[in-house]
């Protein structure tokens, strides 16, 4: 076997060293011990407490299977079908995006100007952002928007996993029913796809080969073209003052402030992400 004592510490350093040119310590750590809990059902004071603890051969195998794929730019969180978003736990797969640390922020932010009756998130995905923001305003009437039946499916797994009562509707944004929506919001929430096709190239293959296409990507003609529909909507669907809030790529946070200051929409700000770039987007209704 490959690990000859079966201890936890030897197998650590097997998945360490296996590991070491693609993720930093910080990464890896955090991996394991996220693994070695979900295999053993421990919570994280049995890890501390459980140093010399030896493994079965079949937990092995089932570690070796994680540093194969994880190898072959699997993400970690599709392996593990969980990943923790604004402190819920969300099943994670190939259904929809993994949620980002960025798109936690774009809800923190929505949340500072809360609470609201009702809440409408565009391009839902997992429902990340919905049951993020139901989580905090549980009487706000939620409701997810996707094109995507697999997204959706995911999203309303992910409702019944965290209890949380947020209504999930196919449609597509760019070719919205009038009847489907046609309702007042007081808060307007999306991070829709934003990345230009001519980016593929630059883009880790962790990405490119795992998650789905139709969230990412849109033609380099007119890469805000969700934008332009979504403003649209919400010029007529956002109650009076009501909020505006995007994710986006921060090369079109001109062009998209420009829109929405040409729409009529009022205190338009821009805000950074952790790594300094314009990443979020609020304007009002006037």
């Amino acid at each position: 076997m490959f690990v000859i004592d079966n201890q936890l510490k030897t197998a650590k350093n097997y998945f360490s060293e296996q590991l070491k040119n693609l993720f930093t310590s910080t990464e890896i750590n955090s991996m394991w011990k996220e693994i070695i809990c979900l295999r053993l059902k421990w919570n994280p004071s049995d890890y501390i407490l459980n140093t010399t603890f030896r493994l079965s051969e079949s937990d092995l195998l089932f570690i070796r299977s994680y540093v194969h794929r994880l190898q072959n730019n699997e993400p970690f969180q599709y392996i593990h079908e969980t990943t923790t978003f604004f402190g819920l736990e969300l099943k994670c797969d190939k259904r929809a995006l993994i949620p980002r640390p960025e798109t936690e922020e774009l809800v923190a932010w929505a949340v500072e100007f809360g609470p609201y009756k009702t809440i409408v998130d565009l391009c839902t995905g997992s429902g990340c952002i919905a049951l993020g923001l139901k989580s905090i305003f549980s009487e706000s009437n939620v409701i997810g928007l996707d094109i995507s039946m697999d997204a959706l499916s995911l999203a309303q797994e992910n409702s019944k996993l965290n209890n949380l009562n947020v209504d999930f509707i196919h449609a597509d944004i760019l070719n919205i029913n009038d009847n489907l929506l046609n309702k007042k919001y007081d808060c307007i929430v999306s991070n829709p796809p934003y990345i230009p096709s001519n980016e593929r190239e630059t883009m880790a293959e962790n990405v490119l080969n795992f998650e789905p296409e139709i969230s990412l990507f849109v033609e380099n003609d007119n890469p805000i073209l969700f934008y332009e529909a979504i403003v649209k909507y919400a010029k007529s669907n956002l109650s009076e003052n009501g909020i505006l809030f995007f994710e986006i790529h921060p090369d079109f946070s001109a062009e998209i402030s420009d829109l929405l200051n040409l729409k009529g929409f009022i205190n338009i700000e821009l805000r950074k992400d952790l790594q300094g770039k314009n990443r979020m987007i609020k304007a009002q209704n006037a």
